[in-house]
């Protein structure tokens, strides 16, 4: 895998995660929910730390949600990206009645 693209797979920010928690909230609070760390939880907050789709997906569903519910560009990832077909008028006239 190139770098680039390795980088492109961590594109969802722990940021989007922690706001769906009170503002102050205890770290360990987050990390019981979460199933992680207290000090994984404060790394989150200190950096610029972003997950991966499998991460994002686990957390999201430890919270009860959609990882679409948290990250609004969760469906923007070009693995979810359909390509458009093209349709054969011929095809679309057969089925008509």
């Amino acid at each position: 895998m190139t770098r680039k693209k390795r980088r492109n797979r961590w594109c969802f920010p722990a940021s989007a995660l922690l706001n769906q928690f009170e503002e102050g909230a205890f770290a360990s609070t987050i990390a019981g929910r979460l199933g992680t760390s207290r000090t994984r939880v404060q790394e989150w907050r200190r950096g610029d730390t972003r997950f991966d789709p499998y991460q994002a997906d686990k957390f999201a569903i430890k919270l009860g949600k959609h990882p679409s519910e948290i990250w609004t560009d969760w469906f923007d990832l070009p693995e979810y990206q359909v390509p458009p077909q093209e349709t054969n008028n011929e095809t679309m006239q057969d089925l008509r009645p």
